[in-house]
């Protein structure tokens, strides 16, 4: 401002310069504060308030959580103590699933289940999917940590618990003092998990009750009319030896395309049972199937010399191995919806677009082989492709499966996996008009047509094991041999009986 003179140490300002100066005047009394130069006494005060202060609320906490209920610091760390045994009982006994999972907590502060076991009582029910051992014992039977514990200890020896599956039942007897007086896990039809108290001792011991089974050969032939499973049906077995039948004969036949009416069947079969329920078919020792595709034998072999329990291999009638370097088809049940043709027009695009694979039209969530051994290279998302698994096999061949639904569970890449694993399941992701498998072959890094490959066979039986070969078939070609395929008519609308020849004694 014009004839204003600035007065000497203080700082101009376009307002009111008394203001500058106030505020220089305050921040120099709050330097000298902080230094003490003004008296004012250290902030010990404050400390010792807030100190005397946090130690009344601790005796008033344990006023009214402990002491007021004539508990004392010892009760509480015991009980904690007991409760962390508890759960880790719960969580770790036995292995991969006893992990007690969500549910109301247990112990000492167990809550109203733990009051309805302590009443004792019978508690059943079924395995869900994925429900853990010690869910079931807390969520549905209600046990305190310590009974619990005690019951996991007992069945881990004789069980595993990562062998828990939904559906299996289970029953648990609770006595009046809480704790378990008996224990039943039904595993399957031939073993069932028991677990009792012992009156003498008070201890609960566990035991595997195995039911007694046994293995009959059955010999069964027929005739096809519609298709396989409909004629194995008509033997009175059970459909269940169509899908064991099917796999021995894969790298030769495709049993949607390859069956016509009229071809026969000629089976062998281990039937395992548990009195005279059907429990399973085991191996087959010996097949034939006879048609318009030609005639095709297999026969179960183990080599001289192998070691306890090796699984043996299918040969045919001259020592030649059944499996080659790949199968017949990736899929058990399907329909060829569209083959290898460079120029075809895309469904979806509508454009002139090669395709470079082989169509299955199935139902989604049809389990996908691989179709050779091999090692897992690609399992992705793959844009247009969808879900995709790529394997290389052995012989340099890389295939390519897509728009898979979903993948197996448990594999990986890098993975190897042997022929006719389940690595995925049909469906339609990707560019898909409608469920289906997309199967690729590349060789040499392009694309082959499936159908003109000429897959080379698994070595057979040696030279020197070949006369020990005949010998151990002949028998089973006799009985094939005698097998009937005639269909057995029906008297009065009653099912077809079995046409199958006597067991040797």
């Amino acid at each position: 401002m014009k004839g204003f003179l600035p007065v000497p140490g203080v700082a101009w300002y376009r307002g009111n310069p008394r203001m500058v100066d106030r505020r220089h005047k305050a921040r120099k009394k709050s330097s000298l504060e902080m230094r003490g130069e003004l008296g004012k006494p250290p902030a010990r005060s404050g400390t010792l308030r807030l100190f005397v202060l946090l130690a009344i609320m601790v005796l008033v906490n344990l006023y009214v959580f402990v002491w007021r209920d004539g508990t004392s610091i010892g009760d509480i760390r015991k009980k904690a103590k007991d409760a962390d045994i508890g759960q880790v009982g719960l969580g770790g006994a036995g292995g991969g699933n006893v992990d007690a999972g969500p549910g109301p907590a247990v112990g000492a502060a167990g809550g109203a289940a733990v009051g309805e076991a302590s009443a004792g009582g019978s508690f059943e029910g079924t395995v869900a999917k994925n429900e853990s051992f010690g869910k079931i014992l807390r969520g549905e039977v209600g046990l305190a940590a310590g009974p619990a514990d005690e019951l996991i200890r007992a069945v881990s020896p004789v069980f595993d618990f990562r062998g828990l599956r939904a559906g299996q039942a289970w029953k648990v007897i609770v006595a009046d003092d809480g704790k378990v007086d008996s224990f039943e896990l039904v595993v399957s039809k031939t073993l069932t998990i028991r677990a009792q108290r012992d009156e003498a001792t008070g201890e609960l011991t566990a035991a595997k009750d195995e039911a007694a089974t046994r293995v009959e050969v059955r010999a069964v032939g027929g005739r096809i009319d519609s298709s396989l499973y409909a004629a194995v049906k008509a033997t009175g077995e059970d459909t269940a030896l169509v899908a064991f039948f099917v796999d021995v004969f894969a790298y030769d036949l495709d049993f949607y395309n390859d069956t016509h009416d009229g071809d026969t069947f000629k089976v062998i079969v281990e039937a395992e049972y548990k009195d005279t329920e059907l429990l399973r078919y085991r191996r087959i020792l010996g097949a034939e199937y006879a048609g318009k595709a030609g005639t095709f034998r297999a026969l179960y072999w183990t080599p001289p010399g192998q070691k306890a329990g090796a699984k043996g291999r299918y040969y045919d009638d001259r020592g030649q191995s059944v499996e080659k370097s790949m199968l017949k088809t990736p899929l058990k049940f399907a329909r060829v919806s569209s083959g290898f043709n460079p120029r075809r027009m895309h469904p979806v695009l509508h454009t002139v677009r090669g395709h470079f694979g082989t169509d299955f039209a199935a139902p989604t969530g049809t389990p996908v082989w691989a179709a050779a051994d091999g090692v897992i290279t690609g399992r992705a998302p793959s844009g247009g492709a969808g879900n995709m698994v790529t394997l290389r096999h052995d012989n340099g061949l890389v295939t390519l499966y897509m728009h898979l639904s979903k993948f197996a569970a448990g594999q990986k890449v890098g993975q190897r996996v042997a022929a006719k694993t389940v690595i995925g399941y049909v469906g339609t992701t990707g560019l898909s008009t409608g469920p289906h498998l997309h199967f690729g072959v590349k060789k040499n890094g392009v694309y082959v047509d499936f159908g003109k490959l000429a897959p080379s066979r698994a070595a057979g039986v040696s030279k020197k094991d070949l006369a020990a070969f005949k010998a151990e078939i002949g028998p089973v070609l006799e009985r094939m041999a005698a097998i009937s395929t005639t269909p057995v008519t029906p008297v009065n609308g009653a099912a077809p009986a079995a046409v199958a020849a006597p067991a040797p004694n």
